[in-house]
């Protein structure tokens, strides 16, 4: 059997390069690769069926985190880097990643950067496989196949909700086709495309087999929590600028309905703020909760670092244990941690970020223009979660590294544009001696609900409730940052807990599309103009004293076509996708 679920990826595997929808749905819609003669095999017992169930999870389950398991036709990867650096959070300090294309305006449909277009068709046509034949099995239970097939709905509308956010409204597949069927089919309205995420979230909820959590040997695959999460982080970005209104970004004239929702919504801003909740209660109720008992400079970290704690509501885990110099974390370390430079592209947070932080007491941190000598001093007054997340000028990186040299000169400052490099995402033990670890490759955790809770309710109520002031202050607390002011306007509370989501959920993939949704990304030193770094220079050579000088490292260009992505020309030219505008 393991043979032949090889064969099954290998088919998938051979056709892969072709990037185009009907090419897909020619390949894996009519016909599944691998599959079709040795289907019947597939399905005639639980373990042969499992054993598919892992290759479905493999294509349908995306990662964060950058790997080369596979070459770059992983098919968990979104690119082999952090989509940070397609932001203001950071550069990727390697000239050929694909954000530089997103940092320069260049996005083009003969290039599209979305790396994991190809792969969701291969999930769904897995998926729809698994739905139509679990209950064929001869040997499985009413009850399990009815799980599993919850478990197909909760992934489909994983990928359904990833491709809205990169493109708006897309094809529908909810079936199978068959041979001779018509493979052209057009897109779906973004609004019939989050009707269609959200029945298959609620179908997965409602049905009473589906287990609420994944627990011991079946951690990492999905249940009710995950659904939840899907259903609430799709009505978020539904209820956002960006598709809640009837007026598009661009014009795409008779198919505006692909690009919005045609009209604003008010309304989904309640039913964002009750799905964030619903996630908030279903974690009280099922061991899940924010980390608060390692104290205030270490409850971050340990949100992030230590594998499966109960912080973390779902993530990948299909790669298991990776060697400490290999992908993902050599694809982000800087240059020299490693040994033999293993380390391919440092992410360096930009100085524009990095302002982002407050210090301890609730205020903002003052960087002078000209530069200045208290560079450790300003360091050690920022929130503790700067510390936890961000490697600069003499922090420890860890106990066999030590501090980091940062200053001109110094071990760590080649390719650091911005003055600092992304520490998130490392463990503590990867050292020299390629220890195996297990990556957390996080997709939904619980600090993204408090806030989506507090944003939808300031938005909805056109000011802060009760309920999103405390909502806001839980994740505050656990970093020893002060509570808000009481008494703050909606648009006050809006730019506070923007920031907050900014600073809480940086580097996992949040900022690049709370830009897109928030419809931002034209301000200036969002993604566009100046990105800001400092150099830092040692005091007549003392290793102590240091002082800083910001510099401008990148003038980005963004077009507003940028708010969501082309589908490929090859796809295009089939003539039955309208293509997303200005493309």
């Amino acid at each position: 059997m393991k043979k032949l679920v090889a064969i099954i990826i290998s088919c998938i595997a051979l056709a892969i390069g072709s990037s185009s929808c009907e090419d897909m749905m020619g390949n894996y819609l009519d016909k599944a690769p691998g599959i079709d003669v040795t289907e019947d095999t597939v399905f005639s017992s639980t373990a042969h069926a499992e054993r598919f169930l892992t290759t479905v999870y493999r294509y349908a389950v995306h990662s964060n985190l950058p790997y080369f398991t596979e070459g770059w036709a992983d098919p968990t990867n979104y690119d082999g880097t952090l989509s940070s650096g397609a932001s203001d959070e950071s550069e990727t300090c390697a000239a050929w990643y694909s954000t530089q294309k997103w940092n320069s305006g260049s996005l083009t449909p003969d290039d599209i950067q979305d790396k994991r277009y190809p792969f969701r068709w291969v999930a769904l046509r897995q998926i729809a496989i698994m739905i139509e034949r679990i209950h064929d099995v001869p040997d499985i239970s009413n009850t399990y196949a009815n799980q599993i097939i919850a478990e197909m709905k909760t992934l489909r509308a994983l990928n359904y909700l990833e491709m809205m956010k990169w493109y708006g409204g897309v094809p529908i597949i909810d079936r199978r086709i068959d041979l001779g069927e018509d493979l052209k089919i057009p897109r779906a309205s973004l609004q019939e495309v989050v009707n269609f995420i959200l029945k298959d979230c609620q179908d997965a909820i409602d049905a009473p087999e589906f287990p609420e959590d994944q627990t011991g040997a079946q951690k990492g695959r999905v249940g009710k929590g995950v659904a939840l999460a899907i259903k609430a982080k799709t009505l978020l970005y539904a209820a956002s600028p960006l598709f809640n209104t009837e007026t598009p970004y661009m014009s795409l004239g008779v198919n505006n309905n692909l690009i919005c929702l045609g009209s604003s919504n008010h309304e989904l801003w309640k039913q964002a703020a009750d799905a964030a909740k619903a996630v908030l209660d279903w974690a009280a109720a099922n061991g899940h909760h924010l980390i608060t008992d390692q104290g205030v400079d270490k409850n971050y970290r340990y949100s992030w670092e230590v594998y499966d704690n109960p912080e973390i509501i779902f993530a990948e885990k299909a790669h298991g244990e990776i060697g400490t110099w290999d992908w993902p974390w050599s694809a982000i370390s800087p240059p020299n941690i490693y040994p033999g430079n293993r380390g391919q592209s440092g992410i360096s947070p930009t100085l524009n970020f990095v302002k982002k932080y407050e210090k301890r007491d609730g205020t903002d941190q003052y960087w002078n223009p000209d530069g200045g000598t208290d560079l450790q001093a300003k360091m050690g007054e920022l929130d503790y979660r700067f510390s936890q997340t961000i490697a600069y000028n003499k922090s420890i990186w860890n106990e066999e590294k030590g501090e980091m040299q940062i200053w001109e000169g110094g071990r760590d400052a080649n390719t650091c544009y911005g003055g600092f490099w992304l520490h998130k995402h490392f463990p503590a033990k990867i050292n020299n001696t390629q220890v195996k670890l297990a990556p957390n490759s996080t997709l939904f955790q619980l600090n993204e609900f408090y806030l989506s809770y507090a944003e939808a309710l300031n938005e909805y109520h056109n000011g802060p409730t009760s309920e999103a002031y405390a909502a806001v202050k839980a994740i505050r607390d656990r970093s020893g940052q002060p509570a808000y002011p009481a008494g703050l306007d909606y648009e006050s509370f809006k730019k506070r807990i923007h920031r907050e989501r900014d600073i809480e959920l940086a580097f996992d993939n949040h900022r690049l599309w709370d830009i897109m949704r928030w419809k931002v990304a034209e301000t200036e030193g969002v993604m566009q103009g100046d990105m800001w770094g400092i150099k830092v220079y040692k005091i007549d050579g003392n290793d102590s004293e240091f002082r800083y000088e910001p510099y401008v490292f990148e003038k980005r260009s963004f077009h507003k076509k940028m708010y969501l992505n082309p589908f490929p020309t090859s796809e295009i030219n089939k003539g039955y996708l309208v293509q997303n505008p200005g493309y």
